[in-house]
């Protein structure tokens, strides 16, 4: 028992001294000193935040091609990566049958405007003959439901003949856009079905797409989603031109999250300009977005942050959240005894301050900063520093491996038979 007293009381001391150095001691650089591993200057200069994501090239205008028509085709005179103007010929279906028709309307208006005529000279005539008294009223009104028959078989004539025309029209199929035929789907002397009598739709002919203007779908991490807006500028350079940058610009955000392999993306829609021709629609494309750019800001590494946690777990404390000079780790109760602490207290332990170590004539000095725009390797600093402090870049101390090699010893000795905890 005497034993275990005094190997307690050697451990208390040499902790005592241990933490009596103090991580942030300016004076010797010995083994028990912060090990200055690296420190950078915060300087003036340019931050650029993207984000980086691929995705497929896409026609923004996609037309498939149908007939109204059914038939033969007898004239197909295009092939797939045609380019094709508004108005050029896609195909031609055999319209036999549907000149029969036309020419009939066409002789059935004709009848009626004859009709009609004959019918007006014969109620003209009857209303004559009416006010002098020669016919009866019911033959007079006879004569003028003749007219007006005839004047609606020609209204009806008139109808049937322009349906005979647009059916005759119908036969021939032309591109109503600009573009390139991406697919080809008959031959031919294949009898194909009318796109808006059949119950399967109709059969399509070939799909025309507009690539002067395409987009790319990117599937971006949630991580970064709260980054991206409409409008923002995108660099895109597709697996087919490596050395060349397409330029676009987010158009959509899709709202709706997808998750594959427990990973949420959400869709981003970038239109590009290919004003040349040159993306096809289905290349593989990388995507970078420009999140964010702040001119002439005052920078410092990722590496220099620290926060109150980290400094008190250097210098052996628990994970305080209060301000540089005070240290010292509060009663678990909280300020007057209450349980659990105050909510700014909760909220800076969930949250806590940002930091940086400036190192200035050897002395070491924690100091609370307020941070702008990050990436990877840089972040703005808004408050807290200024142009040309320096700061440390590794926190990490030697006296703090000590500390942990020492805590490791004496777990082991706690492992050591005749040894109590």
């Amino acid at each position: 028992m005497k034993k275990i007293i005094i190997v307690a009381a050697v451990v208390v001391l040499l902790i005592a001294i241990y933490f009596g150095r103090g991580v942030f001691s300016s004076s010797d650089a010995g083994n028990n000193s912060p090990t200055k591993t690296s420190t950078a200057v915060a300087k003036r200069g340019n931050l650029v935040l993207t984000v980086s994501s691929t995705g497929i090239v896409e026609p923004i205008l996609t037309v498939d091609l149908k007939s109204k028509a059914s038939g033969e085709i007898i004239e197909l005179p295009i092939e797939e990566g045609d380019v094709v103007s508004r108005g050029k010929l896609i195909a031609k279906l055999d319209a036999t049958t549907t000149k029969y028709a036309y020419d009939q309307a066409l002789a059935d208006l004709e009848v009626a405007r004859k009709s009609l005529s004959l019918a007006i000279k014969e109620a003209d005539r009857a209303g004559e003959l009416f006010r002098q008294g020669l016919i009866s009223e019911l033959d007079h009104e006879n004569a003028l439901l003749a007219r007006e028959r005839a004047n609606s078989d020609l209204v009806r004539a008139n109808a049937s003949l322009e349906d005979a025309k647009e059916r005759l029209s119908d036969t021939v199929i032309k591109s109503p856009i600009d573009g390139i035929v991406l697919q080809k789907y008959v031959e031919k002397g294949q009898i194909i079905a009318s796109g808006i009598s059949a119950v399967s739709g109709g059969t399509i002919i070939a799909t025309v797409a507009d690539l002067s203007r395409a987009y790319v779908t990117t599937a971006v991490d949630e991580i970064d989603i709260g980054s991206i807006e409409p409008d923002q500028k995108a660099t895109i350079i597709a697996e087919s031109y490596p050395d060349r940058e397409f330029m676009g610009e987010v158009q959509r955000i899709h709202p709706q999250a997808r998750i594959e392999q427990n990973v949420t993306t959400f869709d981003v829609t970038i239109e590009v300009d290919n004003s040349e021709g040159l993306l096809m629609s289905g290349m593989n494309a990388s995507v970078e977005i420009t999140a964010g750019f702040v001119e002439n800001a005052l920078l410092i590494p990722r590496e220099a942050l620290t926060d109150m946690r980290a400094i008190a777990r250097m210098i052996g404390e628990g994970a305080g959240s209060g301000p540089p000079g005070d240290m010292r780790r509060r009663p678990e109760g909280g300020e007057g005894g209450r349980q659990g602490g105050s909510e700014e207290d909760n909220s800076s332990k969930s949250n806590p301050v940002k930091m940086a170590i400036v190192v200035n004539n050897g002395i070491e000095e924690p100091r609370p900063i307020e941070l702008g725009l990050s990436n990877f390797e840089q972040v703005e600093v808004l408050s807290g520093l200024s142009e040309g402090d320096t700061v440390l870049t590794t926190v990490t101390s030697k006296a703090l491996k000590d500390r942990e090699a020492f805590l490791e010893r004496i777990r082991s000795w706690n492992r050591l038979p005749g040894m109590g905890r």
